[in-house]
């Protein structure tokens, strides 16, 4: 008989997968939807301030993900104590990572103030410098909603909380993006300020902390109090210890790869015409809007196989993997329609109907190998948070480090700096390095290597 079951569909089944998965997609695209909505704004407002905001806010994703994914471990705790029906030891798990966020701004605060204006590049520095700053240092509040309590509602399969409070971010942050960036004159009388890029920072900030409040509310209702001891405020530092260390292999992974991503952007930036720049930066634009599907269902899968994990349910794993290569196949022809059949009508969001300019054409050869990235992207992360979900953390960390810096990295910098190749570079070794990862990983989830990991 069953320790555990998520939904009223068959463990491991499609059907599973997407109860549990779509409210995660739901939450990602709303989330993607923020900051391309944040990019189309800016594109109508100026190519200066696109630019600026595109290229600094690749610094912005390295410091996230590097304090993101220390909490967001919570969510395998989260779910395999779920799963070992260990249900009063969540609300410390929890616990400790909302503590581990606010000690965060010690780090983050100086870091914004002395060390942002060192990392952008000279030429967008004047506008991507204040807006770094501003998102910068609240990144450690709005890991307390979308790292700690994100990872108590979603560890358990409650997902659709998750949705629901990411898409009313996504209005806020909408409405008060075009309001802060654009300003509002009525009648003669400036009742908003035009801010341009700060107006988006400002209004990227609110929409972030908003759902934060609204988890935290949740998160301390008196039947999650009782059932899973979320009052239970107490530091303790073995128990941050141990979830650190759990943590610690994917966040130096993500960091690394944060880290050149945005370092390499610097160096596209500087180095190739503002236009061929404009068109990486809506092609990228463009990838956030199909990039729910691959962090939904990655969400999904971890969720599933977490808890099958902590209930000693091994055989949940491989229907779930099975399930999570059918969706594939959909949402890769989805993806298909937009990138490749209408590439036109996205890149004219952006443009308009200018052919003739350069970041046009740029972009649509871009897509092409976008897509590529896509689909690929999207088994590499599900089969990866199989392994997550299980503790295998090191492992991903060695493997996603050492391919992304040696098959990326260093060749883009080489084909950019020194034969002058265009920023089309970046997706070809960008497909070349995810389809590499994947085949380390399928063998070593076919070696049984991950099973014998041992979290709870």
């Amino acid at each position: 008989m069953n320790k555990i079951k998520l939904t009223k569909y068959e463990q491991g089944s499609v059907g599973e997968l997407f109860a549990i998965s779509w409210p995660m997609m739901l939450s990602s695209a709303a989330g993607c939807l923020m900051i391309f909505v944040d990019r189309l704004i800016l594109s109508h407002y100026s190519m200066e301030a696109f630019n600026a905001c595109f290229g600094a806010i690749q610094w912005y994703w390295a410091f996230l993900f590097t304090a993101l994914e220390f909490t967001l471990i919570a969510e395998v705790f989260v779910g395999q104590y779920n799963g070992a029906r260990r249900y009063q030891e969540i609300g410390s798990i929890v616990w400790q990572m909302i503590w581990f966020c606010l000690a965060l701004l010690a780090i983050y605060i100086p870091l914004a103030q002395f060390l942002v204006p060192h990392l952008v590049a000279d030429n967008i520095a004047k506008l991507g410098v204040p807006y770094l700053r501003i998102i910068v240092l609240f990144i450690p509040i709005h890991c307390i909603g979308c790292g700690a309590l994100t990872a108590f509602f979603v560890g358990r399969g409650q997902t659709k909380v998750i949705s629901g409070v990411v898409v009313i971010a996504n209005v806020v942050n909408g409405i008060l993006a075009y309001l802060f960036i654009f300003g509002v004159n009525i009648k003669g009388v400036q009742i908003i300020p035009e801010g341009g890029v700060i107006g988006a920072a400002v209004a990227m900030v609110i929409a972030q902390i908003f759902p934060m409040l609204l988890l935290f509310i949740l998160f301390l209702r008196k039947e999650n109090r009782e059932r899973y001891g979320t009052g239970k405020i107490t530091f303790k530092l073995n128990l941050l210890k141990n979830c650190l260390k759990v943590g610690s292999p994917t966040t130096l992974n993500r960091f690394l790869n944060s880290i050149f991503w945005a370092g390499m952007t610097q160096v596209i930036v500087k180095y190739v015409t503002p236009g061929d720049f404009q068109g990486y930066g809506i092609v990228h634009s463009l990838y956030m809007i199909f990039f729910f599907a691959v962090e939904g269902v990655g969400v999904g899968t971890r969720t599933i196989c977490s808890n099958a994990i902590g209930a000693k349910e091994f055989f949940v794993v491989g229907k779930n993997i099975r399930s999570w290569v059918k969706l594939g196949g959909i949402f890769a022809g989805l993806a298909a329609i937009g990138m490749l059949v209408f590439p036109d009508l996205l890149i004219g969001m952006f443009l308009g109907n200018d052919k003739s300019n350069e970041a046009y054409w740029v972009a649509d050869r871009m897509l092409v190998w976008a897509w590529g990235v896509f689909v690929f992207d999207y088994f590499l992360t599900s089969l990866m948070s199989v392994l997550l979900a299980s503790g295998d953390t090191k492992y991903v960390m060695l493997v996603g480090s050492l391919c992304f810096f040696l098959l990326a990295v260093v060749p883009v910098y080489i084909g950019i700096v020194y034969f002058g190749s265009a920023s089309i570079l970046f997706w070809q070794l960008m497909l070349l390095d995810i389809v590499v990862r994947l085949f380390l990983f399928i063998h070593r989830y076919r070696s049984g290597r991950w099973m014998q990991n041992k979290l709870v």
